[in-house]
């Protein structure tokens, strides 16, 4: 029987791959989940940033679920970091991108629905959602939340789908808008991105000292948003005031109707 081309499959699922942390056995776990998308007529690419300690290790595992092949210089940002855009532009046979990071976990139904939008659209971007949640996790779903009450675009979305044909024609992917962001990036570019608001994927939690990590960018991140900088910049002082003349009570009440509006927002939009 005559083996199908990466080119010849329904889609290229690319990850790129930063993270050394990861123990051996969430290691064979991500290698199971991606044997799966394998066999569903998915073109496996993992794109491996990590370090050279890793490398060995992460290629005996990969290796047998799909493409694995070390990061080239020209697919990183300034800072490193693994530019998906550029890397699957360069590695990728097919025409239908999917970019999710080593913690996305899609259903069946999820990707058939991305699949299925990027028919239509440039780019596609559904929403994701954390499951387990540890406390550190809870910090993050709570930014989430906000976030989608204020703006339609996911709030650092860890996957993303998009159609190389129709990048090809916009302008320099150079970096100069958000390198670590690369729907807005596709967007400042002239990319019809699609906010798939019904399509939810779910993300594992990153270990604490990732998370710890990543805190100082996503920090910067959240002040890009003006309405939530404000948002953000304004809780404290009013929460202080709130302290000295009604007492910790009616702060507590405070907090909670903020917390209460902020899931109501997020549910409505």
């Amino acid at each position: 029987m005559r083996h199908r081309s990466p080119g010849d499959r329904r889609c290229t699922y690319l990850v790129p791959l930063e993270s050394a942390s990861a123990s051996t056995d969430d290691l064979r776990d991500f290698a199971a989940y991606l044997c799966k998308l394998a066999v569903s007529d998915f073109d496996v690419l993992i794109v491996d940033g990590s370090l050279p300690t890793a490398l060995e290790r992460n290629r005996q595992v990969l290796r047998w679920v799909g493409r694995h092949v070390l990061a080239r210089p020209e697919h990183l940002n300034p800072d490193g970091s693994i530019d998906p855009v550029r890397a699957a532009t360069d590695l990728t046979a097919c025409d239908k991108v999917i970019v999710a990071d080593a913690q996305v976990r899609y259903s069946d139904e999820a990707i058939d629905r991305i699949c299925t939008l990027l028919d239509l659209h440039e780019v596609v971007e559904p929403q994701d959602y954390i499951d387990p949640l540890p406390w550190w996790s809870g910090i993050d779903a709570g930014r989430m939340l906000l976030h989608r009450s204020l703006s339609p675009l996911p709030d650092h979305g860890s996957t993303f789908g998009f159609r190389k044909n129709a990048i090809r024609g916009l302008r320099s992917l150079d970096h100069g808008v958000a390198p670590d962001d690369s729907v807005r990036r596709l967007a400042s570019r002239g990319a019809e991105v699609f906010s798939a608001i019904e399509v939810f994927v779910r993300r594992l939690p990153p270990v604490l000292s990732d998370w710890l990590r990543d805190l100082p960018r996503h920090a910067d991140d959240d002040f890009s948003v003006s309405a939530k900088a404000a948002f953000f910049f304004g809780l404290l002082p009013i929460t202080l005031v709130l302290i000295l003349l009604g007492g910790a009570r009616l702060a507590g009440g405070y907090a909670g109707a903020i917390a209460f509006a902020s899931l109501g927002l997020a549910m409505r939009g």
